[in-house]
């Protein structure tokens, strides 16, 4: 073989084995963590642990854990064991609690007459949590609800300092923590892409929904023209919105993607109340239709109060 034949032959199996140790690299070992949590636990699977009768419960996504939580207590069963094992919350309360949606990682809200955290605990060693402290905030502030990216491990935090009135904190892999500065104080309902840092929320008094990246600090309002709410984001990264009248009550559903714009898919026969609403429910009448709803391309529905027209309120 001429020496230029051999460079170019050696060149070429050089591009195969760099292409495939690339193609490994985006399948296994950087593919995100959370393509098995579609098929996790429902919320109220609790057949493999006690019944215990106090407390609000929570299962993890593998249905190996199960949390019991008061505003003052926290308890962790495993999966088919009767003995839970008693969390210290060192005087404090809890105010959120919710397992990771790809892991035995539990993010909770605490707070006592001093200060808010966010502790991060690891079911399988549940005495050891991780703190974060949030600087600068009011007395009687507490963490009320977060969303998290699962495969960025960035958590976004709403934080209740008074009535109508709250703020939003971000802490990423690293546990660096911070507030974030939204374009609402009176926030609804948020969401984060399970992939991207780009955070979504909706101002409940002028009913816009927002998108903000938490990487370049931007934001854009991302509603059609009218009154809406946030529902929630999915693993394909549909964004799903409500229109909603002057007292909150869901007309119409949207689904959409970024910068591709918002349709809608259907509308309530009667207006309902928007918290009410959840994504899953939300899912299921898209896919299997409901006789409470009518399935829509156009949307003929205004975001005047219903009490105006004499529509009637589902209770």
């Amino acid at each position: 073989m001429k020496p230029f034949t051999r460079v170019l032959s050696a060149f070429a199996v050089g591009i195969l084995l760099q292409g495939g140790v690339y193609l490994y690299l985006d399948q296994y070992m950087f593919a995100p963590a959370t393509e098995f949590n579609v098929a996790g636990a429902s919320k109220d699977d609790t057949k493999n642990f006690p019944d215990v009768k106090e407390g609000t419960k929570y299962v993890s996504y593998d249905r190996q854990f199960m949390a019991v939580v008061t505003e003052n207590s926290l308890k962790i069963y495993k999966a088919n064991e009767s003995k839970p094992t008693n969390i210290d919350l060192k005087g404090r309360s809890i105010s959120y609690f919710n397992w990771m949606p790809d892991r035995n990682y539990a993010v909770m809200g605490l707070y006592d007459s001093r200060d808010v955290v966010m502790a991060r605990l690891n079911a399988d060693d549940p005495e050891h949590e991780v703190d974060t402290k949030l600087e600068d905030l009011p007395r009687g502030s507490k963490i009320v609800d977060a969303a998290y990216s699962e495969a960025t491990n960035v958590v976004y935090m709403k934080v209740k300092v008074q009535e109508h009135t709250y703020r939003i904190y971000r802490t990423d892999a690293n546990y660096d923590t911070r507030r974030v500065y939204m374009q609402a104080t009176d926030i609804g309902h948020i969401g984060v892409f399970y992939d991207e840092d780009n955070f979504f929320y909706d101002n409940v008094r002028t009913g816009d929904v927002f998108m903000f990246n938490g990487i370049e600090g931007g934001w854009r309002v991302i509603n059609p023209e009218g009154r809406f709410r946030f529902i929630g984001v999915d693993m394909d990264k549909t964004i799903y919105i409500a229109r909603v009248d002057e007292d909150n009550n869901a007309l119409t559903v949207y689904t959409g993607k970024l910068g591709v714009g918002f349709n809608p898919v259907y509308k309530y026969n009667h207006p309902t109340t928007f918290n009410e609403l959840t994504l899953s429910d939300v899912k299921n009448i898209i896919k299997n239709g409901s006789e409470e709803t009518t399935k829509v391309t156009e949307d003929t529905t205004s975001s005047k109060s219903s009490n105006s027209s004499g529509s009637k309120k589902k209770s």
